[in-house]
């Protein structure tokens, strides 16, 4: 190994030592800083996804309590909507919809859950996830005044029924029978009225008029009633306040009276009950095939029988009534009659029904029935000749003829209401008497409606 001298060593420590010092002492190069750039000192900062669930779970209680629900931005917006079918529960909904089955099990511990255990076809539900996939709101419309929501909180679901306002307007309609619409449910159809208001407004004056017998060309009716509204859509009609019927001439009037008790009964304009012990026709929207006749000439027999009863030709399974309160003797069939009912109303009174289709639910020997209750469905069954109702009215067990027998009254208002019903009455009174005159005039043309 070679040997260097000393004084070269010492030359070379001194620079190296030189250099040292200067590394220490030359300033640091700062990078320049755009505006746009961020200085980065640290690791990235992972998002904060621990408040996904919990957070949107610890919505205030007392919020909940006071009937109100967390704010939708807080949610992932993972929205479903869903018409109820005809064999939906929700059990197989939220498995349809990939809904979790432990989230509905909470929901139906929750007070208040009663009406999710008979959801109703053709109503709505709605169902809103949260971002961790848990269920966070269900709605289900109940009706179409309520609608429920069951709220996720912490500690389970609140449940809370939102109500909306129910506008109730009256309004007015009047039309006439004619060539063109003879019969009241094609006028009524015309004037604009629903199949229920038909109905009622048929079961009003269903003591007096045979709807199957008794129209005539240039009968007239009137009624005012009411109209349900929500959120400026209709959604039902109400009841009935006022009706007339002007039928052969003769003036009907059917008055809504409401009592102190709340008890909501029609009456005649002079305080007298509509409501007689047995309507005329069982059975609506028909008409009279062959009437009471004691030397008809049968149709099938080709001999003179005594036609005992009233037909009334219908479609078959057309809705046959009880013509007034009381017991079924016998429900059955045989050659002749077809399936037939007979009721027997108190010692004097028996109808008969003869030729249905089938009988209603729960129709048989020993029920007891009310006037106007569906009893069974026109038919043809037994000795006819196309679907009909044949109807016998018996009084004392003496055939009468049904259109014409003299029928007992209810009770008429007592003395001591008449001046109350006269003035809760009178205002529906003159609003028939103004459709009325229109009506004749010929102002008020069939289907219009002079306000709400």
């Amino acid at each position: 190994m070679g040997h260097y001298p000393l004084s070269n060593l010492t030359i070379a420590a001194i620079l190296a030592i030189g250099t040292l010092i200067l590394s220490f002492l030359a300033p640091i190069d700062q990078p320049k800083k755009d505006s746009n750039d961020t200085l980065s000192l640290a690791l990235p900062i992972k998002p904060d996804t621990s408040a996904s669930a919990d957070s949107i779970n610890a919505w205030p209680e007392n919020n909940a309590e006071a009937g109100a629900s967390p704010p939708e931005d807080t949610l992932n917006h993972a929205r479903t909507t869903y018409v109820i079918l005809q064999d939906d529960n929700l059990s197989n909904v939220f498995a349809k919809l990939n809904f979790q089955a432990r989230d509905l099990q909470e929901i139906l511990q929750a007070d208040g859950s009663s009406a999710l255990r008979r959801i109703a076809p053709g109503n709505q539900l709605e169902l809103i996830k949260n971002q961790s996939g848990q269920t966070h709101i269900l709605k289900y419309e109940v009706d179409p005044l309520n609608t429920l929501v069951a709220t996720r909180l912490t500690k389970g679901f609140v449940i809370e029924t939102i109500k909306k306002q129910l506008d109730i307007v009256t309004a007015h309609r009047a039309a006439s029978i004619s060539a063109k619409l003879p019969s009241l449910y094609k006028a009524g159809k015309k004037a604009g009225l629903s199949d229920n208001l038909i109905m009622e407004l048929a079961n009003l004056f269903q003591w007096d008029i045979s709807f199957a017998l008794d129209l005539r060309q240039g009968d007239k009716f009137s009624l005012v009633y009411q109209e349900h509204y929500i959120d400026g859509v209709k959604i039902a009609d109400g009841k009935i306040l006022a009706a007339a019927f002007s039928n052969s001439g003769k003036k009907h009037t059917a008055l809504l009276y409401k009592n102190d008790k709340g008890d909501a009964t029609y009456f005649s304009e002079n305080g007298e009950s509509l409501q007689k012990a047995f309507i005329r026709d069982p059975v609506h929207f028909s008409y009279v095939s062959s009437s009471f006749n004691l030397r008809r000439l049968h149709p099938i027999h080709k001999k003179v029988r005594p036609h005992r009863g009233t037909d009334y030709a219908a479609r078959k399974g057309t809705p046959v009534v009880a013509a007034g309160d009381g017991k079924v003797h016998e429900a059955s069939s045989n050659e002749a009659s077809g399936n037939f009912i007979i009721i027997n109303h108190g010692e004097q009174y028996v109808t008969k029904y003869l030729h249905l289709s089938g009988f209603a639910r729960g129709i048989r020997a020993g029920k007891s029935v009310k006037q106007g209750q569906e009893i069974g469905y026109v038919g043809s069954t037994g000795w006819a000749t196309g679907p009909h109702l044949h109807y016998e009215f018996l009084v004392s067990g003496v055939h009468r003829n049904p259109k014409t027998v003299g029928l007992p009254n209810a009770k008429p208002i007592p003395s001591a209401e008449l001046q109350a019903f006269r003035l809760q009455t009178s205002p529906y009174l003159e609003q028939l008497a103004v459709l009325s005159r229109e009506v004749d005039k010929g102002t008020l043309a069939a289907g219009s409606k002079t306000g709400k």
